[in-house]
């Protein structure tokens, strides 16, 4: 365990904190084998070390929430093992399933194009499709509608077929995006694999799948908090960050090393600082759970607030922290002018920073129950890096952290000044 006192202006601890989160110990921060529970313990470990107050008789805020949880997920498309996370994924409110020989059925989307051109085509469309699918495995081929909204309904098509029907068969979605992970609070009567368009062919035969679900209907989790006393009491900064991740199916790890252990281990860090140097205001650090299921953390956080949210002069979320050579992007920055202009002014000072681009509301983190409720907030987040973003490839070599120790040194003067 690493020693959260040290004070070293290097990117030393902020590695490690970020190493630790993104091992295989943790399991990808989720809710598998426990993941998202160490990695509270191990957030609570550096708050303590730190010297940060408890709010009550714990570092603790726990709460429960349903969840469907992915544990593993097979698929074999003629005669190839695809990996998970890389060849396919799983739709996270899926059920179980295991192979079953079926027919194939696939999905025409030209025909389903032409079809939205009236409604009674549609209606003839639909007519036709429930027939033509029943008791069938689907497939969906991968196809570029030239009107996006189009595109968009095509992906929302299987939601279709939910009847009973649905058991001992499965969805396979083939597509030409990037596979982008996530997570479910429910679990649907449908198994849906969503599938790279490089195993779409002809010729294509299911050779065998299997999903392993586990619908929990109240997991427990936690938030973790911690408070420096300021100079001036009556007045808090709150600093956020949430440090979940996605967790573990099988034997593929989403590691979420930019998202959210860079924001975790800068939430940290600026909690390290100042200890060191007493805020002239109150400081709270809240690590939030379960951001990636949909703020649940932060949102039960605002339902169950540990101090008075009006006393909060105003709140700082971070997440996605592991680049920076493009500079930041601030949500909410185009309505609290005032304080964006004062990070504009810190950082024309020093030149810490290539830009702080402006961008105005959107409900994507932690920031988002908080501002609902009134509270001054920004978001922040580095732009630049590899891009990789909820896959396996977001581990800890692929971070530079190219502005950690520059924004790390903005925002404790943004502190300072407000």
């Amino acid at each position: 365990m690493i020693n959260a006192q040290q004070t070293a202006t290097t990117l030393d601890f902020p590695k490690t904190v970020i190493r630790e989160l993104t091992s295989d110990e943790f399991s990808g921060r989720g809710y598998v084998d426990d993941g998202m529970g160490k990695a509270a313990d191990y957030v609570a470990t550096q708050f303590k070390e730190i010297g940060l107050k408890k709010i009550g008789d714990s570092y603790f805020q726990e709460f429960t929430m349903p969840i469907n949880i992915i544990e593993d997920a097979e698929l074999k498309i003629n005669g190839k093992e695809l990996k998970y996370g890389i060849d396919f994924l799983v739709r996270p409110n899926s059920k179980s399933q295991k192979y079953f020989k079926r027919d194939l059925y696939l999905f025409d989307p030209v025909k389903f194009s032409e079809a939205l051109t009236s409604n009674q085509k549609l209606t003839e469309f639909i007519g036709e499709d429930m027939k033509a699918q029943h008791l069938k495995h689907i497939v969906f081929p991968p196809y570029q509608f030239e009107i996006d909204s189009i595109g968009s309904y095509y992906k929302d098509w299987p939601n279709f077929y939910r009847p009973d029907e649905n058991r001992d068969r499965a969805i396979f979605f083939f597509t030409k995006d990037k596979l982008t992970a996530s997570l479910s609070l429910e679990q649907d009567s449908i198994s849906e694999f969503i599938v790279s368009d490089k195993f779409y062919s002809k010729d294509l035969k299911i050779d065998n799948y299997s999903i392993q679900a586990n619908f929990v209907k109240d997991f427990k989790a936690r938030n973790v908090i911690g408070k420096i006393e300021g100079e001036n009491p009556d007045s808090l900064i709150v600093i956020t960050a949430h440090y979940d991740h996605l967790g573990k199916v099988g034997n593929t790890i989403f590691r979420g090393a930019s998202d959210n252990a860079s924001g975790t281990a800068f939430l940290i860090e600026l909690a390290k600082y100042f200890s060191n140097h007493k805020p002239k205001y109150s400081l709270v650090f809240i690590a939030f759970a379960a951001e990636e299921a949909g703020l649940v953390g932060s949102s039960w956080f605002v339902e169950h607030p540990m101090f008075p949210l009006s006393e909060i002069k105003f709140l700082l979320n971070f997440d996605i922290m592991g680049a920076g050579e493009n500079g930041i992007q601030i949500v909410n920055s185009s309505i609290f002018t005032k304080e964006f202009e004062l990070l504009n002014q810190i950082n024309t000072e020093k030149k810490l920073i290539p830009q702080i681009k402006k961008r105005g509301e959107a409900c994507n983190s932690d920031h988002c129950p908080f501002f609902l409720m009134g509270v001054p907030s920004f978001f922040t987040y580095t732009l630049g890096g590899p891009g990789y973003y909820h896959d396996p490839l977001d581990a800890a070599d692929t971070l530079n952290l190219e502005g950690f120790l520059n924004l790390k040194e903005l925002f404790v003067e943004f502190i300072e000044r407000l």
